[in-house]
């Protein structure tokens, strides 16, 4: 696949040739001199100009040199290893996505806390999402090579940059005024096969007009083959090791209660009702002896049990292996990426600037394939084999004359239809984003900045081997002709023949059949289905059964931004120092429009799924929010004893939006250096994030579900000591003196939807920590902080269920109450609406560690030239992750549970000797839990001992650069050197929570071991 970009690839270095032109000549800096350089940075968190150590609020940084020594090319693969990012998904996480738009999707999610409440800003300003319907941006976006470095800052932004980061800001900062041509290419590929990974990048500038004017452009081009089960030991078919119920204890008569045997690892788990060539059921009573009453596989063979593990699971037999239900390991991912941007000088105190950027991302994922549980076959269909159609026909039979089942005579087959085609989708991403502005001095303490940034996304959705479910069962009823005596669709002698479908699932409903969607008639072109038995399906049925559905969505972005920062020099200075501010205003608006394809939108119109995917909507939506904003640095003391400064920091911001009204924001923190060695740093802050568009303007939609009536005498009981009284009073009589039985529970009417009268959820942030620069170790500086962040009102999506039992389940009144009605004469429940709410509650706390240490080993009296070294620890303790999902609920500890280690660190050392660098990388994540305690201490023998939890991971990575004729260097790296796998009975993929055969890929996906080479040119 990498091979056959050639074009691009090389359409690539001629577009690197054209930036060339633009670079001017200037020679390169010797590389161990860059290597070591210690910048001053400006940090995120305040439009004043505050330094990464003196900072009121944490804030950790990833520059360019780390980014490239890492051997990554995805920026969210490297941040994802750092402890505050760990939660976040990549192409590895999101293979297994329920939400099938999301595939390819690389999204930041700090602290935790969810991609929704992660600030993601280019250049301290807000960049397009790449999620329809959310705030979220996909950092694949971001080229690369134009990453100057990365700011992460933890704790509530509101005041500072709006709404959405209330965990925190992720900031990447860019190359700006750029001189040069900067080219790097790169190839990698796995130990173990897939994932091969082509990248190239070319970033070149030129400053032109004495300097007044400079023009900046990037290339950049990638392309990552997907890894598939197949390429693993470990998820290859057939090889797969699940957790399964030991069957020697399940199967024992004497065992006790469910769930009270003990798990072990198995391999060829199968499905005991569905098998590849159909599992056939012949008896009207469904008792055939087997364990799901399932008589024959399709080709006529008696059904094989293998051995029963609970649940819809044996081991071996006839059904069809679970392990064939996988997807990808690692979709694939092409992306390029174009960049320019110029600034121009119209005095020496005024300039103006302008970038745009597009960025095309492709991937390709495949998923599962089509699957029915009771297709109904009339017992006329001639491709029924013959020892099915005569133990349908026997007494008890299905097609038993004598028999009633409500049903005409015939069997049911249920069915995994791998060879209908697996479902494939394609999805291309366009983004466009561009800048323009104004920024200068209105005297030598105060300047300006005007910008205004449009953003947009745009997505195209291609689903392959979509089925058409009404062509799908008009293509297995299969009669005779009586006329020609060949196998023909029913509908093409009968157009106005209507199949059953399948029972047990997508049932057909006559009074809404569509003939022309379903090709009824002669004409149409039905070609008949064999189903029973594998591979039955020809191709040219394939084609005539299957579609391809298409679906797009786009997301705009407009804001326009304003304000003047400085400090109060020219006008007054407090005794120790002026004060700094910044004032300014800010406008922005947010679009998404979503539109599912036709067959989706029709299946709404008949109210029945005419496809696989089921129903759709259109989702459209926008908002707008008016803000006005303010910072403060106010210096209080300067040198005392033990006081060599304090300083106050202070941040408002009062927001206006379209949705949900006026919110207020606002931090405060402080800085206190008490020597030269040692400061002490703290911060509280306010934080809201809007609902987002999905949430609020997500269709409100007819749908019906089946109910558990709290309320019914026999579950009354079963719930807090607040039930029996609230559905005493909602009845007017208690459940318990006179027999309730909510009869119409099976199938209650309501709509689901988004909620427009949402509101916003609110954060607070507290931190407090410790900077330490000893002056007895130059280079050394090191941090110690402690946060804790509470969110309130989060917006959640509740069941039918949880609405109602909350409603009766908590003190009334309450919010849960008015999304359900009851009949005035039944009592019974007739209506609920499933929308969000602002209910749930989350809180996070932990200590973050960092070191840094520059080390010249002629400070320590080494005379012999050894090399300099570079040491960077970043750490992590988490001591809460609590979700409170409605209020007085028991909370949910998530600490220690997949992706959300008790501790977490990455280390990294770098060796600088003349034209050679060496770069050592380690990261470890601690052991997390396969289970909760709860289950430990009920059933402490449910899992052998080794497997209560997954073990701690860790990986090994090392790169090796050498520089030669002063503007090239080659390097050549290994990831996972010591080839680290996931552990057992996981694939690596995903974060499902405890207890699930998956577990978060962090620190280890399934890649393995990676090799990588590379070359870079500065000129």
């Amino acid at each position: 696949m990498i091979l056959k970009k050639t074009l691009l690839a090389s359409s690539l270095l001629s577009g690197a040739a054209v930036l060339a032109s633009l670079a001017a000549p200037s020679a390169a800096l010797a590389q161990e001199d860059s290597a070591v350089a210690v910048e001053e940075l400006v940090v995120t968190g305040s439009r004043l100009r505050l330094q990464d150590f003196t900072a009121p609020n944490p804030v950790s940084t990833v520059n360019e040199e780390a980014i490239e020594r890492s051997g990554i090319t995805n920026v969210t693969d490297l941040m994802q290893s750092y402890p505050a990012l760990v939660g976040s998904t990549d192409n590895q996480d999101l293979a297994n996505a329920a939400n099938r738009g999301s595939v390819g999707l690389n999204l930041l999610n700090l602290r935790n806390l969810g991609e929704k409440r992660t600030l993601v800003l280019v250049d301290g300003r807000r960049h397009v999402a790449g999620d329809p319907g959310t705030a979220a941006v996909d950092t694949n976006a971001i080229p690369v090579g134009l990453i100057e470095r990365v700011e992460v800052l933890t704790g509530g932004a509101s005041a500072v940059y709006g709404a959405d980061g209330v965990s925190g800001v992720v900031n990447f900062i860019t190359k700006r005024n750029f001189e040069g041509l900067d080219v790097r290419t790169q190839y990698g590929f796995s130990d173990e096969g897939g994932g091969e990974e082509a990248f190239i990048s070319a970033v070149g500038g030129r400053n032109f007009m004495d300097g007044r004017a400079n023009i900046t452009g990037a290339l950049e081009y990638s392309n990552r083959d997907a890894i598939s089960p197949y390429d693993r030991d470990f998820s290859r078919p057939g090889n797969r090791e699940v957790f399964v119920n030991n069957p020697a204890d399940y199967n024992n008569i004497d065992r006790g209660p469910w769930g009270d045997t003990t798990l072990v690892f198995a391999r060829d788990s199968r499905y005991i009702d569905t098998a590849l060539g159909g599992g056939v059921y012949t008896r009207a009573d469904f008792n055939s002896g087997t364990y799901s009453g399932v008589s024959f596989e399709g080709d006529g063979d008696p059904w094989v049990d293998g051995l029963y593990t609970g649940g819809f699971s044996m081991l071996g037999g006839s059904g069809t292996p679970t392990d064939l239900f996988q997807t990808e390991l690692v979709p694939g991912l092409e992306r390029w990426s174009a960049y320019v941007s110029g600034t121009y000088d119209l005095s020496a105190d005024h300039r103006v600037f302008a970038n745009v950027k597009y960025n095309n991302a492709k991937t390709s994922f495949t998923s599962q394939p089509t699957f029915d549980y009771g297709i109904f076959v009339p017992i006329e269909n001639p491709f029924i084999p013959g020892s099915i159609r005569a133990d349908a026909i026997a007494p008890g039979g299905f097609a038993d004359p004598g028999t009633d089942t409500g049903l005409p005579p015939g069997v049911l087959v249920a069915r995994d239809n791998f060879d209908l085609g697996q479902v494939r989708r394609d999805i291309e991403r366009e983004t466009i984003r561009t800048v323009v502005g104004f920024e200068g001095d209105l005297s030598p303490a105060i300047s300006y900045n005007v910008s205004y940034t449009f953003g947009k996304t745009t997505e195209e959705n291609d689903e392959l081997n979509n089925r058409n479910n009404l062509r799908w069962f008009a293509a297995i009823d299969a009669v005779r002709d009586p006329a020609s005596g060949n196998i023909v669709c029913r509908s093409t002698l009968d157009p106005s023949a209507v199949p059953l479908g399948d029972v047990f699932g997508d049932g057909v409903d006559a009074g809404a059949w569509n003939a022309a969607y379903a090709g009824s008639g002669a004409a149409a072109g039905c070609v008949p289905i064999n189903i029973f038995g594998e591979g039955g399906i020809s191709p040219e049925a394939r084609a005539w059964i299957n579609e391809t559905a298409h679906s797009s969505a786009e997301v705009e972005q407009h804001v326009l931004n304003a304000y003047i920062s400085g400090d109060t020099s020219e006008q007054f200075e407090l005794p120790a120092g002026p004060i700094g501010f910044v004032l300014g205003a800010e406008y922005r608006k947010e679009k998404s429009l979503f539109t599912p394809s036709q067959s989706e939108l029709l299946a709404a119109q008949l109210g029945y799924s005419v496809t696989w995917l089921g129903e759709g909507a259109v989702v459209q939506g926008e908002f707008d929010v008016n803000e006005l904003f303010a910072e403060l640095a106010v210096p209080i003391v300067r040198d005392l004893p033990f006081v060599q400064s304090f300083d106050v920091n202070l941040a408002y911001r009062f927001s206006d939006y379209s949705t949900i009204g006026t919110t207020d924001t606002w931090n405060i923190g402080g800085q206190w250096r008490v020597t030269d060695d040692l400061m002490i740093r703290g911060s509280r802050a306010r934080a809201v994030r809007a609902p987002n568009i999905n949430e609020l303007f997500l269709p409100q939609v007819q749908t019906f579900r089946s109910i558990t009536d709290p309320c019914d005498t026999r579950n009354v009981e079963a719930g807090t000591q607040y039930r029996l009284a609230n559905c005493t009073a909602a009845l007017g009589y208690s459940p318990l003196d006179q027999d309730f039985i909510d009869t119409t529970s099976s199938s209650v009417e309501g709509v689901v939807g988004g909620n427009p009268n949402l509101e916003s959820e609110t954060g607070d942030t507290q931190t407090l920590g410790l900077v330490f620069t000893p002056r007895f170790a130059p280079g050394l500086s090191m941090s110690l902080d402690y946060y804790r962040i509470t969110l309130k009102d989060a917006v959640n999506q509740f069941t039918a269920d949880t609405i109602i039992e909350s409603c009766y389940d908590l003190e009334q009144p309450n919010d849960f109450c008015n999304l359900f009605t009851r009949d005035p004469a039944t009592g019974f429940v007739d209506f609920f609406q499933e929308y969000s709410v602002n209910v749930s509650e989350y809180e996070t706390a932990g200590f973050d560690f960092t070191a840094q240490y520059l080390l010249d080993p002629v400070d320590l009296g080494i005379q012999r030239d050894i090399g300099r070294f570079q040491f960077n620890l970043a750490a992590n303790r988490l001591t809460k992750l609590q979700f409170i999902e409605i209020e007085g609920a028991d909370p949910t500890d998530e600490v220690g549970f997949a992706g959300a280690p008790k501790w977490q660190a990455n280390f990294d050392v770098t060796w600088l000797w003349n034209d050679l660098i060496v770069n050592y990388g380690f990261n470890w994540f601690d052991e997390t839990k396969r289970y909760t305690d709860e289950r430990r201490a009920s059933d402490p023998n449910y899992v052998p001992a080794d497997y209560w939890t997954y073990s701690p991971r860790e990986t090994h990575d090392i790169q090796v650069q050498y520089s030669f004729r002063d503007a090239y260097q080659a390097y050549a790296g290994i990831n996972n050197f010591t080839n680290q796998l996931p552990d057992r009975g996981t694939t690596g993929v995903g974060s499902t929570g405890a207890g699930a055969f998956t577990q978060g890929a962090t620190p280890v996906g399934p890649v393995g071991r990676y090799f990588y080479v590379g070359l870079k040119a500065n000129f």
